[in-house]
């Protein structure tokens, strides 16, 4: 559990997010928890912090998708070393809208741009890891 807390740390902070000490407590709930929405969450992050609004858990979860450790299905999960279990990429244009690509058309997308610019050399790809 800790070491994917801590990629999830690393992922915010790559990208500019800052680590309080409330996100690490919705880290450790999404970790620890079989949430399936923001509210269960919230719920339960304010037992453990009174002062945990619902923005703080809306923001953070948007946060934990965006840098892509955090995958949604049935119940939150921060995503593993294998994120080929990861169900989609969300991608932010810059005129603010967003798409979402499931992991095969991502990685069906990556291989084509890899080929058509010559770059595996004419080698077929074994594997593909998104950090």
């Amino acid at each position: 559990m800790e070491s994917k807390k801590a990629q999830a740390i690393e992922c915010l902070q790559k990208q500019g997010f800052r680590i309080t000490k409330q996100r690490e407590i919705l880290i450790d709930i999404i970790l620890s928890e079989n949430c399936s929405c923001c509210k269960e969450v919230y719920v339960l992050a304010s037992r453990k912090d009174p002062g945990i609004g619902m923005a703080t858990v809306y923001r953070t979860v948007d946060a934990l998708e965006r840098v892509g450790a955090l995958e949604k299905g049935m119940a939150y999960r921060l995503c593993g070393e294998d994120r080929k279990k990861c169900q989609s990429c969300l991608i932010e244009l810059e005129d603010g809208a967003t798409l979402t690509l499931n992991y095969p058309l991502l990685e069906k997308m990556i291989e084509q741009g890899i080929q058509d610019r010559g770059l595996s050399k004419g080698q077929m790809i074994k594997e593909i890891m998104l950090l």
